[in-house]
């Protein structure tokens, strides 16, 4: 039980820390907003992290109705390697048209 009061104590002032660099960024006027800067942020973990960029392409793929193409665009992967990657995670590929969701991080990581 101190174990999880610990990592609790941890994560809230790793979160206290994260908020107040945050507005201090936005203060010194290096992002207009918040949110500006968590998209930014976000596209740099992506650029870095490849692996997170197919996990979350296998993601809303498997969740969100996104495409193939628009999933091996987002994950940077042609169709054919897309596919390895949703096989590998127990994804069927869908035949047809989708509805195609997701496109708003596909445009953030764009």
């Amino acid at each position: 039980m101190k174990g999880l009061i610990k990592a609790g104590l941890e994560y809230n002032l790793m979160s206290s820390v994260i908020s107040k660099g945050a507005d201090a960024l936005v203060r010194g006027k290096f992002y207009s907003t918040k949110n500006e800067l968590f998209d930014d942020a976000l596209k740099t973990f992506f650029e870095f992290k490849k692996d997170m960029r197919i996990a979350a392409a296998v993601e809303l793929y498997k969740t969100d109705g996104m495409s193939l193409s628009r999933a091996a665009e987002l994950a940077g992967v042609g169709t054919e390697e897309m596919k390895d990657h949703l096989a590998k995670a127990g994804v069927r590929i869908r035949r047809g048209f989708s509805n195609d969701k997701g496109k708003e991080l596909a445009m953030l990581i764009e």
